[in-house]
């Protein structure tokens, strides 16, 4: 570390000259990322400024993304963090701005609950979860995170989240777990009819007590069932005036499918490759106590044997069977989301006791991958973009951030530090040595 005389005179020019920098490097003109901010923030001018100030730091910080390190790293106090992290920032309609700016629009919404790890005595919603992760139930808290995945270009955009009540509270409102996230649900039915007005969840969901409500919000759905839920055969119309009709109410069933004597005309094969056999076909699902459309995938062995079998199913019957594949598989976007965020912008490291803090917090870093995802990634031709790396990206933008504090420092032009080529091909560069070389 390069000690100065006047420290604060070197760390508020320091700020501007890596804040200004910064947006100007990620988007490649003279367009900052500040500007595209400010234009998806709207009118409202304190949340602008918040957003433009936030988002570049959750990119540069290198340490934990706590209100005293963005303190540090920023050109604002803690006292002013945490006030801002107390007001309702709206962070829903700038992420709906930002898919409609930025999204191929072949978009719906995904709906996951995740597991934080966390402790404390004062903590709010703070009880056990399920974590995926651990195969196991936690002590921590819980996100019932939307997020909008993206067909044409294959990712996913967060949306919005919010803290999870425990059992005990739900219970004391007279709600279940389940009724929650209907709850959640219905407050978004906006967002889903605007993105396609389909919903995608994994297969916990694939219940009765979730499905039904959802159908009652006018709301497409796709899940997944257990590969042991009771299926039965479409029933086979009658014909109007047949001899073969029978006097009764019409049959909602026909016979159980036998996964080893399977009818090839009822669930017939729509694809084959050697590595999965998909069919397809209309089906009375009896946990649901409805008719769906199934998607049924045997994920094959080397040798052509039996590995598993996921059965996917979408409450619209008349959807084909690739387009309730592709969507069901688009689904786990989410879950880089989640790491990225977990990884890299701090998702995890809130120190707060306030559940609106939380709240923005939790809201603001997964949000922050969203906007590198537009900012660097996205303007990118489709053919040159390969994967989005948020590790790469922010190795940049802290060795950008290194390099700017080393000039201002030494009393050097950032100007012509910057433009050096050989600073340049250290930017993406994870050695120290290197870069202090």
């Amino acid at each position: 570390m390069i000690r100065v005389t006047d420290e604060g005179k070197i760390k508020s020019v320091y700020v501007w000259v890596a804040y200004t920098y910064h947006i100007h490097a990620i988007t490649g003109t003279r367009e900052s990322l500040g500007a595209m901010i400010g234009e998806l923030a709207g009118t409202a001018a304190v949340r602008r400024r918040i957003l433009q100030t936030i988002f570049p730091l959750l990119l540069t910080l290198p340490q934990r993304n706590n209100f005293k390190q963005l303190a540090r790293w920023g050109n604002r106090n803690e006292g002013t963090l945490h006030n801002w992290y107390q007001k309702e920032l709206h962070l829903e309609i700038f992420n709906r701005s930002l898919i409609d700016n930025y999204g191929s629009g072949d978009c719906f919404v995904i709906f996951d609950p995740c597991y934080m790890p966390k402790s404390g005595k004062r903590t709010p919603c703070l009880g056990p979860f399920w974590s995926g992760q651990a195969g196991a139930v936690k002590r921590g808290l819980e996100l019932g995170a939307f997020a909008v995945g993206d067909l044409g270009h294959h990712t996913a955009f967060h949306l919005s989240a919010s803290l999870t009540p425990t059992a005990k509270e739900l219970a004391k409102q007279g709600k279940t777990l389940m009724g929650h996230y209907v709850d959640l649900v219905r407050q978004q039915g906006g967002q889903i009819q605007h993105f396609g007005n389909l919903l995608v969840c994994d297969g916990y969901f694939g219940v009765q007590t979730f499905v039904e409500p959802i159908l009652q919000m006018d709301i497409c759905l796709i899940s997944c069932l257990r590969s042991n839920a009771a299926l039965y055969y479409a029933p086979i119309p009658q014909l109007k005036g047949g001899s073969s009709k029978k006097r009764g109410r019409p049959r909602k069933k026909g016979g159980k499918i036998d996964w080893n004597n399977l009818d090839e005309q009822r669930l017939p094969i729509v694809l084959s490759d050697g590595e999965k056999i998909v069919r397809s076909g209309l089906v009375y699902v009896k946990c649901l106590k409805r008719q769906v459309r199934l998607v049924a995938v045997d994920y094959l062995r080397e040798a052509g044997y039996l590995f598993t079998r996921k059965l996917y199913f979408c409450t619209n019957t008349e959807k084909e069977t690739l387009w309730i594949l592709e969507r069901y598989q688009c689904r786990f976007q989410i879950e880089f989301l989640f790491r990225d965020a977990k990884q890299f912008t701090g998702l995890t490291q809130c120190q707060s006791t306030n559940q609106t803090k939380i709240e923005n917090h939790v809201n603001l870093a997964l949000s922050a991958v969203s906007v590198a995802k537009a900012a660097h990634w996205l303007p990118l031709p489709k053919e040159q973009r390969g994967p989005f790396s948020m590790a790469e990206l922010k190795n940049y933008y802290y060795n950008l951030a290194l390099v700017e504090r080393f000039s201002v420092a030494l009393g050097l032009n950032p100007t012509e530090t910057k433009n050096n080529p050989k600073i340049k091909e250290l930017l993406f560069s994870n050695s120290y040595a290197d870069i202090a070389a």
